[in-house]
């Protein structure tokens, strides 16, 4: 029987609220609770916060599609769909991160080489002799921070290399990715594409893949670029801006995830010399259980947004064709009903599996990549630092709609 369900009087959640946009832990554990299908009537939509109702919707590309998603424009909110949604333009072509298969499928296939599990593994070497490098440098100097200096400087040379950028625009990359999807809740400070930080990143990529149309496939690792190269979509090849997008979103989400959730795992760490201790026992084993477990316990996004094309029951709600979805993934990471204890850190937690990394036909592409980065990124700041202090009081997590995590944050070497 699907039961009607009115928006409470004695709650209220707002996905753009002040509280939620800071810390929704305590406004999620109130919707898994007793709300696990939140109206959002001011929105068209709807707000899922258990595991197994996130993953239902997340692994059905039938009856839930993209649409305005993955991470809604709230302005886009403010139209209503009257029945299932049209289908998007498809030219220009979007990025793959916000249309559905087949293209989208399409799209993932030309990229995915060079992020293939073989392939990534070949990388291990270069990413740890980044992070090494980098630690030479900021160590001696006894205070960095972690997310700039450290992780979000390494991650944009791992980008670097997988994109065919020169490594030394490493530093420059992460800050006009910050720049371009830095968010001034609801909604983003400019369009990651048009904005001026966003439009300088887009031109290098362009540069880069108009280059390599001239020169062509060399076999020197730019698999993705080749691969977008030899795809063809209704008998068309993409143009150089196109290509250039679907890299622009592989760059960008490399770049700025993984540093936040090492930053979040020492702090966490830290707050439990126990469990820093057991870590530091074996960091070649162990770092890669810290940082999956910090995926499932502070992974930056905050939500991801699906579109219903016909009327479907979800969590005892009636979910009209053309009504958006919010797929709270913090919230399902904590869920009592998924995990023992969700609310602790347990550095070597045994999961079946998390949300973190989306699920279903849009899991992460990058995936392998970001567990690589993860994991030496720990290692070796591990091994290089006996110990370590982390300056709570200068640390700084910005409101944000989008990927919640810490911008800032001073590591002290002791």
């Amino acid at each position: 029987m699907v039961m009607t369900i009115d928006t409470p009087v004695d709650f209220a959640y707002d996905p753009y609220s002040e509280e939620a946009l800071r810390d929704p832990t305590d406004l999620y554990r109130v919707l898994r609770q007793r709300y696990p299908a939140y109206p959002l009537p001011q929105y068209d939509a709807w707000a899922l916060s258990r595991f197994d109702d996130v993953w239902e919707v997340g692994e059905d590309g039938e009856r839930f599609v993209m649409d305005a998603g993955p991470v809604y424009n709230p302005a886009d909110l403010a139209r209503r769909n009257a029945g299932a949604p049209a289908r998007k333009p498809l030219d220009p072509m979007p990025s793959f991160s916000r249309i559905d298969p087949p293209v989208q499928t399409a799209l993932r296939q030309g990229l995915v080489a060079p992020l293939r599990p073989h392939a990534v593994g070949l990388l291990e070497e270069k990413v740890r002799t980044l992070a090494r490098q980098r630690l030479d440098e900021l160590v001696s100097k006894g205070e960095f921070d972690l997310y700039t200096d450290y992780g979000g400087v390494v991650s944009a040379g791992v980008m670097a290399i997988v994109m065919g950028l020169p490594i030394e625009l490493a530093p420059r990359i992460l800050e006009l990715v910050n720049q371009a999807l830095r968010r001034k809740p609801p909604g983003a400070v400019e369009d990651a594409v048009t904005g001026r930080a966003g439009l300088e990143l887009h031109m290098m990529l362009v540069d880069v893949v108009a280059h390599r149309r001239i020169q062509g496939p060399t076999g020197d690792g730019y698999a993705a670029i080749d691969g977008m190269l030899s795809t063809e979509l209704d008998g068309r090849a993409l143009t150089d801006d196109e290509i250039a997008v679907q890299l622009f979103t592989v760059l960008s989400g490399g770049t700025e995830t993984v540093p936040k959730v090492v930053a979040r795992c020492l702090l966490e760490l830290s707050r439990r010399p126990d469990q820093l201790a057991a870590v530091r026992e074996n960091v070649a084993t162990n770092c890669r259980l810290a940082f999956e477990e910090t995926m499932r316990y502070g992974a930056p996004l905050q939500h991801v947004g699906r579109t219903a094309t016909l009327d479907v029951e979800i969590a005892g709600a009636q979910i009209r064709a053309g009504q958006r979805v919010f797929l709270l993934i913090p919230s399902a990471n904590r869920d009592e009903r998924e995990f023992a204890n969700p609310d602790e850190f347990i550095w070597n937690r045994s999961m079946e599996r998390h949300f973190a990394f989306g699920h279903g036909l849009h899991f992460c592409i990058g995936v392998h990549v970001a567990r690589l980065e993860g994991r030496v990124l720990l290692e070796e700041l591990l091994r290089r630092v006996p110990s370590y202090e982390i300056d709570e009081s200068r640390s700084l997590m910005p409101p944000s709609d989008f990927q919640i995590g810490y911008t800032n944050m001073p590591i002290l070497v002791l």
